[in-house]
């Protein structure tokens, strides 16, 4: 399968729980840990980044239980209040992938909770590739969780190679014990690994680091399903305290198995929720993501005091800085991971990164101190389609020092599915546009005060983002 390929299908994709008991046991659940041994020696998914030189240790644990599933209860409405009542009860065992700071004081209260993306048949870890800046520097802890089963017991079929497996046939002697009932309990696993979080009792999946907030995340597939989390399961579960959906579409994903459908098109985030919910979507999201009834413009909805949503202008779903990551990620786990580099040069290179971290950091003082990140307009669309200026960059939105000082069409549209494309200015329209390199540099700096001022951009993004613009040639 070809670069292209692989990429257009990469990513599209009452609770019991209570007070911790004896022998690491946490509600419905128990702990074992942490998980060593087996045939490669470390874990799947492991971190692309140097987590050691930023003082961090990443450790894998077995979570085992009884999980419930669900099944709607009366109607469920486009605005997100959708009723379940619990349906039958399946052991399970998983596994849980921690990254956390060595030093108690370099924490800042915070764990993410992602749910691993399982679009390509194996677990991946999207939204730490692209918060992991944020999330190392301030300290937050990690915690990727293999709710699915298809991370589990995929033997082939990825279109990142066809060699590249899920975890039991991966390594068989570390990961042979786990054990899926299916993706009908998910949703309850995924609540029990927050709830393992909590109630430590017996082995410590923090190594005595002590939480004080739990953000539920989850990009492209699994934004599908933190949505419907959100809708359905969070009012009785109530284990998180915040939630980020990064790269959805009008819709959601099913109480049991597939990538969505199975709830109402287009869906809304529940207006009655009173945990804060932020929705971060890129130029692909809006009209790329499956069919035309599930285009994200029909489920827009007004910020509030608890659902926030950021459009980013410019932006592309598996952007460069993504794929480099998952590239070097993959190539780890496995000696066959399809090469990513051919397209590299073409996809989308805007720093949609810098505005997850913006994000990120945002919803956390969201849930500390009760005040809402900046407002941002939507993306422009006319006729089903993004609005777009003389040269091809997207109108409205939230607009980062790369469409606000553009040096070439950056979209979320293009012949690769999903990665969008860069096409740099010629130098008649870079002279136009910026006649010195001064010039260039001081709208640089202009824009990225505009976008800190706001709350889109973080000081140390933006003293990044102004540092690349002095070290090029554009007006030179």
């Amino acid at each position: 399968m070809s670069a292209a390929r692989a990429v257009a299908a990469l990513l599209i994709g009452v609770v019991v729980v209570s007070c911790g008991g004896p022998d690491g046991e946490s509600g419905n659940s128990t702990v074992t840990g942490p998980v060593t041994g087996g045939s490669h020696g470390f874990p799947a998914t492991s971190a692309p980044v140097d987590l050691a030189a930023d003082g961090y240790v990443e450790e894998e644990f077995f979570l085992e239980g009884t999980a419930t599933s669900y099944e709607p209860s009366g109607t469920w409405s486009a605005d997100g209040v959708w009723p379940v009542v619990e349906h039958s009860s399946a052991p399970y065992k998983t596994r849980l992938l921690v990254r956390r700071p060595t030093d108690p004081d370099r924490f800042n209260g915070t764990v993410v909770v992602e749910w691993f993306n399982v679009t390509s048949n194996i677990d991946l870890d999207p939204d730490f590739g692209f918060a992991s800046e944020e999330i190392l520097r301030e300290g937050y802890a990690w915690v990727g969780v293999t709710a699915q089963a298809v991370g589990i017991t995929s033997t082939g079929g990825s279109p990142l190679g066809d060699a590249v497996v899920g975890l039991q046939a991966w390594d068989p002697e570390r990961y042979g014990s786990l054990d899926h009932p299916g993706d009908s309990y998910s949703y309850d696993i995924f609540s029990q690994a927050g709830e393992a979080l909590v109630s430590p009792d017996g082995v410590d999946l923090l190594g005595g680091l002590e939480p004080e907030r739990l953000i539920a995340d989850g990009e492209s597939q699994s934004a599908y399903r933190m949505l419907t989390y959100v809708n359905a399961i969070h009012p009785e579960s109530a284990v998180y305290d915040g939630f980020l959906i990064h790269s959805r579409n009008g819709s959601g994903a099913p109480l049991g198995d597939g990538l969505v459908g199975g709830v109402p098109t287009p869906a809304q985030v529940r207006a009655d929720s009173t945990t804060p919910v932020f929705q971060v979507l890129t130029e692909t999201d809006l009209f790329s993501l499956g069919e035309a009834d599930a285009a994200f413009p029909g489920a827009r909805q007004p910020d509030t005091d608890v659902v926030h949503t950021w459009e980013l202008a410019g932006t592309a779903h598996a952007d460069a800085h993504y794929l480099e990551a998952l590239l070097s990620q993959g190539r780890r786990q496995y000696d066959d991971f399809i090469d990513l580099t051919p397209i590299l040069g073409v996809v989308n290179t805007a720093p949609q990164y810098v505005a997850v971290n913006a994000a990120l950091h945002a919803l956390d003082s969201w849930i500390r101190e009760g005040t809402p990140p900046g407002t941002a307009p939507p993306i422009e669309t006319r006729d089903g389609a993004i609005a777009r200026d003389s040269d091809g960059n997207a109108l409205g939105g939230l607009r980062l020092p790369h469409v606000e000082v553009p040096v070439a069409m950056l979209s979320g549209e293009g012949d690769i599915p999903l990665s969008g494309q860069t096409i740099p200015f010629d130098e008649a329209r870079l002279h136009q546009l910026y006649p010195d390199h001064d010039t260039y540099v001081q709208q640089v700096e202009a824009a990225a005060a505009r976008s800190v001022d706001a709350g889109y951009l973080l000081p140390a993004d933006a003293e990044v983002l102004v540092a690349d613009a002095r070290a090029s040639d554009i007006g030179t």
